[in-house]
């Protein structure tokens, strides 16, 4: 048994072996990984609104497997006048016009403003599967 430096809990010592190389350390399995978690959510918000979302965007277009390429979120926005793109309402999101799950590219060009509303209807849907989604009673927000 060993004493963590950490939490000072008392724990089998192989929950001291770190790294690859299982080299000993001074603090249990629970509290390393309770610190690496900790950095992490303190370095990604250090970061820039634009950066952040880089790393995001680009994480998530290697996970479907589609083409990466930064823009700044920003500079969308503000050429879009911070306005949906398909209701004309306030736009807090950037939605993919051609979704990454249907193989849309993750370029500027495959990206528009749009709020809330509309990018979580929208979710993963091409615009025409969208549109469809519309009874005739309702109208289309764009």
């Amino acid at each position: 048994m060993k004493k963590c430096r950490l939490c000072g809990r008392d724990k089998p010592a192989s929950d001291f072996l770190a790294g690859k190389a299982k080299r000993p350390s001074s603090a249990c399995a629970d509290c390393r990984k309770s610190r690496a978690a900790q950095h992490r959510r303190k370095y990604y918000a250090s970061l820039s609104t634009d950066k952040r979302h880089t790393l995001t965007q680009r994480k998530r277009a290697e996970e479907y497997g589609v083409k990466h390429e930064a823009y700044s979120r920003t500079a969308i926005l503000t050429r879009w006048d911070h306005r949906c793109a398909y209701c004309g309402g306030w736009a807090q999101h950037l939605d993919h016009v051609v979704p990454l799950s249907k193989g849309g590219a993750d370029v500027e060009s495959n990206m528009v403003p749009a709020c809330a509303l509309c990018n979580l209807s929208k979710g993963a849907k091409t615009l025409a599967e969208w549109a469809g989604t519309f009874g005739p009673d309702e109208p289309l927000p764009f």
